[in-house]
């Protein structure tokens, strides 16, 4: 498939590997801060078996504050400059559209919005083909974590919020195969409803669209096994082996290497 004039196959299941170039990201802000380590970052995700890196300038970790698009920018744009554009696929994760023309215009080939995307993104969608992951979440990071009693049915309100974007999307004739939609763990949902969603994820496959889980490292693996943050690798690998076996076909990761090898131990044994 075309990516924003780069030509791509994405093996399934595929890895996301996440790069957070913040200060305040709730796992690993601050690591990857300085353009080198960014770029050292995502050299070495590839190499453990990543597919696409998804790089964001902006945290959304619950209660965390906006930044400017001008800010994201002055961020993102040194290691835009330095990524080769044909050897794997880039996603910056942004939800203003000033960062997201930015980026396309710089050879990104996804758009990762927590927002769930936009009229104005899908125009673009059309001029760049870019590949769309679109993310549920009732509110903004700040306040996101009040909304957990906004819904009737979590898992059929989300879908039909996916439904009526989809139907957005089509008037701009983006193909299926290159959307992919992310119920939001975490955002704006308590444990219970986490649990519900992803035990229900196979709800959210809509036609040809693809479906993404970033279960990785958040707060509701300690709900279940009390622990820190970089002691929550169990708990990823174990929502990312079941919700694959329901058919999720892309896993936003922090630890690429364990879950790589992981899904394909998986499903060489789904083989036997």
């Amino acid at each position: 498939m075309i990516f924003n004039k780069n030509n791509f196959s994405i093996l399934s299941p595929a890895i996301m590997g996440i790069c957070n170039v913040t200060k305040d990201s709730f796992s690993d802000g601050g690591i990857n801060y300085k353009t080198s380590n960014a770029l050292k970052s995502i050299k070495q995700m590839i190499n453990d078996g990543a597919q696409i890196i998804d790089i964001g300038a902006e945290s959304t970790r619950p209660g965390s504050d906006p930044i400017s698009s001008q800010d994201e920018i002055k961020k993102l744009s040194p290691i835009l400059k330095k990524l080769p554009k044909d050897q794997f696929l880039i996603s910056i994760d942004s939800s203003k559209i000033e960062t997201q023309e930015f980026a396309l215009e710089n050879g990104a080939h996804i758009i990762n919005d927590v927002f769930g995307g936009s009229e104005d993104l899908f125009h673009l969608t059309k001029k760049f083909k870019n590949g769309l992951v679109l993310m549920h979440t009732p509110a903004p990071p700040k306040i996101m974590q009040s909304k957990v009693n906004s819904y009737k049915n979590v898992v059929s309100d989300i879908k039909k919020i996916f439904q009526i974007t989809l139907k957005q999307i089509e008037k701009h004739k983006i193909p299926q195969s290159k959307i992919w939609f992310d119920p939001g763990i975490g955002f704006g949902k308590n444990l219970a409803q986490n649990l519900e969603i992803m035990q229900n994820i196979k709800q959210f496959k809509i036609k040809k669209c693809g479906i993404v889980l970033g279960s990785s490292r958040k707060s509701w693996i300690s709900g279940i096994d009390k622990n820190d943050i970089n002691n929550r690798l169990g708990g990823s690998i174990a929502s990312a082996l079941y919700c694959y076996k329901k058919g999720v076909n892309l896993f936003r990761v922090h630890d690429v290497k364990e879950t790589y090898q992981s899904l394909k131990v998986y499903k060489n044994l789904c083989l036997m």
